[in-house]
């Protein structure tokens, strides 16, 4: 009588074997499911131009306004002049530092890589002009 007790104890115990392996399945399911990182493309649309009533002054007439182009292909170029991104900074910290109220527009195109906007508006940024301000041609 006694043998019957104990296989029935041991009969109804739960195995941990299978219970590891049902975790890890479902561990790995769940890791193949889902991604970590979502890469996607942002997509930004530059707004159109309306047209103004005053046309606004040439850069060259309004003494502390730089405007900063960025081209389709990345270049970019202060007032008309071409310029590498790494004299960009330069150029614009020495404007800023003969000009405290000095005031950077970027304006790319449609079709300017993100990248180049994005170095542009930081080295704008860090010259320590007194606004910065994306403006779309």
């Amino acid at each position: 009588m006694r043998l019957t007790r104990s296989r029935r104890r041991h009969g109804l115990a739960i195995g941990l074997t299978p219970l590891i392996d049902v975790v890890f399945i479902l561990l790995l399911f769940f890791m193949l499911a889902s991604s970590l990182a979502d890469w996607r493309v942002l997509e930004v649309v530059m707004p159109e131009t309306r047209p103004q009533a005053t046309p606004p002054p040439p850069p060259s007439t309004v003494r502390n306004l730089v405007v900063v182009a960025v081209a389709a292909d990345g270049a970019l170029s202060i007032d008309d002049e071409a310029v590498t991104p790494e004299s960009l900074a330069q150029r614009l910290t020495a404007r800023a530092a003969a000009d405290p109220t000095l005031r950077v527009h970027v304006r790319p195109v449609e079709a300017a890589p993100m990248q180049a906007v994005v170095s542009a508006l930081e080295a704008a940024g860090q010259s320590g002009a007194a606004s910065v301000e994306v403006r779309p041609r």
